[in-house]
């Protein structure tokens, strides 16, 4: 008998610059984990809360810089309606302090991504 395959990993993503996005997704990929869907800003994603694509994720990326309402906004929010799966925070600009990221159990990554980062940090979450 084969291996059995382990279940793909399901990632949303609310990013606002679509080339970053598809780089994501298609990266990713590469590794089995499905990148679906992609947001354009975090108003969209709390608007479809209810939908099956959101509820099936295993974790969250969200870009820091956003317009109207931030990545770290969207993460705060999420937390006070009692999220409780993993974000992850990306951004080319510096990490929020260290505090803030531990009041939303966040973790950070800087763009440009670096994909052995990206795997390893996304693998430790699932572990935990």
């Amino acid at each position: 008998m084969g291996k059995s395959q382990k279940p793909k990993i399901h990632v949303v993503y609310v990013e606002d610059e679509p080339s970053i996005a598809q780089l994501l997704v298609s990266g990713l990929g590469l590794f089995g984990i499905v990148v679906h869907p992609v947001f354009m800003s975090a108003e969209a994603l709390l608007e479809r809360t209810d939908r099956d694509e959101f509820q099936r994720a295993d974790l969250f990326f969200f870009d820091i810089r956003l317009p109207r309402m931030t990545g770290l906004d969207l993460a705060r929010e999420l937390r006070a309606r009692g999220e409780q799966r993993p974000f992850v925070l990306v951004s080319a600009w510096p990490s929020p302090p260290k505090h803030e990221l531990e009041a939303i159990r966040a973790r950070f990554l800087p763009k440009p991504f670096d994909f052995p980062d990206v795997i390893q940090t996304i693998q430790n979450l699932m572990e935990n």
